[in-house]
């Protein structure tokens, strides 16, 4: 006995200082609904993939109103020839070696089918609005995520408040119990009894805080916090939780509201524009195109032998003959030894700027573009952007129907909450009676412990019912006011 009542006292030695412990870490370390709904919006995993999402939607965005205007491009070659190649400003093919050097500025525009671009841009925004909704509705849905984990410590810290006191309640009467067995008044088994029957609350209470612990930890990993990291919670008295009116509210007006409001039916319309958009680039895609297109180059050539002179060696027979009557003279050409030497290299730019003013050339163009037949492919894009546009119907009309279903199911998961609340508290009020008899009995004497004991556990299965059925009538509330477009508020 001595060693029990020395276990228990270590247990809520430690819990009592466990608490006081927590509760020392500062303001920084409490955490409401409000601050926990924003953390999360703003450091949740899947927000801030949806985050970068648009970020790409931005990107490709911006580059589609680029492409609106004329393109530019600047072209530039710079080599060494070797043996037979082209001298690239005469066209004659020679053997001997040169630097060369190529230059080019290119401009296109489309004149003609240019709502293809447009209406590529058009989609591309709204596909961008899309994505900005799509980073509404993950942080509704973290939001609504947040608020569920939220009330469920709240209920597991309820149920530690009623697993302690509980234990309290016990311990007071085995020690009572204890005095009046050592004094002969009542049988040792009454104190046997309630002796088990402390061991048993106290393991209880151990379970219930260590629950609360577990749900507040599945809390702080939603929010995306270290698991090390301090964080209590802000506990503000259930019945002191702010709810509409259930009477005032009708589902089918939270409904419409929620159409005007919700991002994901925002999102899917957004989508279904965009797809939209995308057809008609599709069927541009069918149409022949006109671009202009406008060219600057010039081309430079340098020898890397230059010559240092020209020696008359005669004349050589060419191995041609004319005729000269009957006679058959045959022809000679002179015949020259040209002298080569390497040319330096900071002589391998001489006269570069006057070959590319002398090799400056210009044109001028219109293309045209007529698809007649590429394998089915413009064809088959059409198709496909005619299934995205009745993917998207169906996706409107899945997610309203979805809507709907959560909100119906929101209210009428209240009102039975409610019911049951109500129905609980009476049956609170009967435990608390029967039990608050039973006490007065017990210690009067007529009564066995074992029946005290079933009064007060009892009691406590209607305490823990009433708070399971009064926190799920506030968490269907939340959703309700939150469709309502009130946001989440405790």
């Amino acid at each position: 006995m001595i060693q029990l009542n020395s276990m228990i006292s270590r247990v809520l030695t430690g819990l009592f200082f466990f608490t006081a412990i927590t509760g020392a870490f500062g303001q920084d370390n409490k955490w409401d609904l409000r601050r926990c709904v924003d953390y999360g919006m703003k450091n949740n995993i899947a927000v801030k993939q949806a985050a970068i999402q648009v970020e790409q939607a931005e990107i490709a965005y911006q580059q589609s109103s680029l492409q609106k205007l004329p393109s530019l491009s600047y072209g530039l070659t710079h080599g060494f020839s070797f043996g037979r190649t082209l001298d690239r400003t005469t066209n004659v093919y020679t053997s001997r070696s040169a630097m060369f050097e190529q230059m080019s500025i290119s401009s296109n525009v489309l004149l003609f089918n240019f709502n293809s671009r447009k209406n590529t841009e058009a989609a591309n925004k709204l596909s961008l609005e899309a994505d900005k909704a799509a980073v509404d509705k993950a942080s509704n849905d973290i939001g609504l995520n947040i608020a569920q984990f939220y009330l469920r410590a709240l209920l597991s810290y309820e149920q530690v408040e009623i697993s302690r006191i509980v234990l309290e309640q016990t311990n007071a009467q085995y020690k009572n119990t204890r005095k009046l067995v050592d004094a002969g008044s009542l049988p040792e088994l009454n104190a046997a009894e309630l002796e088990a029957t402390v061991a048993r609350d106290s393991a209880t209470y151990v379970q219930a805080r260590s629950q609360a612990e577990l749900d507040k930890l599945s809390l702080k990993s939603l929010l995306n916090l270290p698991a090390d990291q301090p964080f209590e919670l802000v506990i503000p008295p259930v019945d002191k939780i702010p709810v509409d009116n259930l009477l005032e509210i009708r589902p089918e007006d939270v409904y419409q509201t929620a159409l005007s409001s919700q991002p994901q039916i925002r999102l899917n319309e957004l989508r279904k524009k965009a797809a939209e958009k995308g057809f008609l680039v599709a069927e541009a895609q069918m149409k022949p195109s006109v671009t202009a297109f406008g060219q600057l180059a010039s081309n430079f050539n340098q020898f890397l032998l230059k010559s240092t002179g020209v020696k008359y060696m005669g004349e050589q027979s060419t191995g041609a003959y004319i005729k000269q009557g009957t006679t058959q003279v045959p022809v000679y050409a002179p015949n020259y030894d040209i002298n080569f030497v390497d040319r330096k290299f900071s002589e391998y730019w001489n006269g570069y700027g006057k070959q590319l003013k002398d090799q400056f050339g210009q044109g001028l163009g219109l293309s045209i573009n007529v698809p007649i037949f590429n394998g089915g492919q413009a064809r088959g894009n059409m198709k496909r952007a005619k299934l995205d546009i009745k993917r998207s119907d169906l996706a409107i009309e899945r997610d309203k129907l979805q809507l709907k279903q959560d909100i119906y199911t929101a209210y009428y998961s209240a009102s039975g909450a409610f019911q049951t609340f109500v129905a609980r508290e009476k049956s609170v009020a009967t435990a608390q009676r029967s039990f608050d008899l039973a006490s007065r009995r017990y210690e009067l004497g007529v009564m066995q412990t074992i029946e005290w004991l079933n009064n007060q556990n009892n009691l406590t299965r209607a305490k823990v019912d009433r708070a399971v059925a009064q926190y799920e009538y506030v968490f269907r509330m939340k959703v309700l006011e939150f469709y309502k477009g009130q946001g989440l508020r405790l």
